[in-house]
């Protein structure tokens, strides 16, 4: 009783100080990225999924950032998924976005080999605080490979708009046709925890006098419900080979990583385009090694058989001095 007194003739402002000094609530969701493949060969389609809950429970009116890196840290994409239904904007939204020329004229056809232009304007929401904003672009070809990626960071003074022109360059080999250019607000980026402001927006354009559409062609894409999500996308012909990484992240304090393996034949151990002595060596000293041992290393181990021997240094001098280009 008597702690309880004293506690109560605590001065007001002190309670005033410690609600204002304590961070914003924490919530505890769980957000799960996976890959439906470890490895992808060149040219396939990449199909990444997973969960959002909170409590246990899905969250069917969530939103979810996703960033892809190659092996040297260059963004190859970043989309937001929504887990069902659209939620309202939080702080900043989108209220414009189109494609137009470098004076910010309306236009909705480019060739291959020049720069398209577009131009988004966000909107703070919050009356009070200004407002860090990344805005982040996606273009994709007829075909759903990601040719381009950009983004910008930039303050938003509180119930200001900004305007933000950008252009980005259309690939000689990129697919004619009927492409998609995706725009987004975020925090930050997510690999940094940035978390989306609002629903991703798009427009359609036309890329001329590239390459023909191949029959068997498939668009990027993006589905989801009571509290999953997936996105399917391509990466270009000439992108790096390697381990790409994937950063997800959501509202509150929500993140998820994984990797996926690019590779152009399994036998390149080193992922550098060519089969040559490099990847003999990198085999080699894995040699007689198992999933699960410290000398072990997947990418020498051709046949997938969690063991490196001398099946795998086979293959590789049966593919010796092949090269990408």
């Amino acid at each position: 009783m008597e702690h309880a007194r004293a506690r109560a003739t605590f001065p007001l402002f002190f309670f005033v100080f410690i609600i204002f000094m304590l961070p914003n609530p924490v919530y505890a969701d769980e957000l799960v990225v996976s890959t439906d493949k470890s490895s992808y060969a060149l040219g396939a389609t990449v199909n990444l999924y997973g969960m959002l809950t909170w409590g246990g429970n899905p969250v069917t009116d969530g939103l979810v950032a996703v960033q892809v890196e190659d092996c040297l840290g260059s963004l190859r994409l970043i989309r937001v998924v929504p887990t069902g239904t659209l939620p309202p904007p939080w702080k900043v939204r989108i209220v414009q976005f189109y494609s137009c020329d470098s004076l910010g004229n309306p236009r909705n056809s480019f060739n291959s080999g020049t720069l398209a232009y577009f131009t988004v304007t966000v909107d703070s929401l919050d009356i009070i605080l200004e407002r860090q904003v990344t805005v982040a672009l996606n273009l994709f070809d007829s075909v759903g490979v990601s040719i381009a990626v950009t983004y910008a960071t930039f303050p938003v003074a509180p119930g200001k708009q900004i305007t933000y022109l950008t252009s980005m360059p259309i690939p000689d080999d990129a697919f004619t046709g009927t492409a998609i250019a995706c725009a987004n607000a975020l925090t930050k980026l997510p690999k940094d925890d940035g978390q989306p402001y609002c629903t991703e927006e798009s427009v359609e354009f036309t890329i001329t006098g590239g390459t023909s559409q191949s029959a068997d062609s498939t668009s990027a894409s993006s589905t989801s419900s009571g509290g999953s999500y997936s996105l399917s996308f391509k990466l270009p012909g000439n992108a790096m080979l390697g381990t790409y990484n994937v950063s997800t992240s959501a509202r509150y304090n929500a993140l998820a990583i994984t990797t996926f393996d690019y590779f152009w034949l399994y036998t390149d151990v080193s992922r550098d385009g060519k089969v040559n002595i490099l990847d003999i060596s990198i085999a080699a000293t894995a040699f007689k090694s198992k999933a699960g041992d410290p000398a072990y290393n997947s990418s020498a181990d051709i046949n997938k058989d969690n063991l490196i021997n001398i099946l795998d240094i086979a293959a590789i001098a049966r593919d010796y001095k092949k090269s990408r280009t």
